[in-house]
């Protein structure tokens, strides 16, 4: 394998890594974010007089 070779595989390896980290990063937002819209859910739900838990 020529050096030249081994050089752009490691590019794409590294920039495989990049995107999977991004992907993760991405996915961990949107789990933050689903959970804050579940606890206003809760707050407004606690609010009306509803315990959120017994639905």
């Amino acid at each position: 394998m020529t050096n030249s070779l081994r050089g752009i595989l490691r590019i794409q390896k590294q920039q495989r890594a990049e995107q999977e980290q991004q992907r993760a990063e991405q996915e961990q937002q949107r789990a933050e974010q689903e959970q804050q819209r579940a606890d206003r859910l809760a707050a407004y739900l606690r609010s009306q007089g509803i315990d959120p838990d017994a639905i």
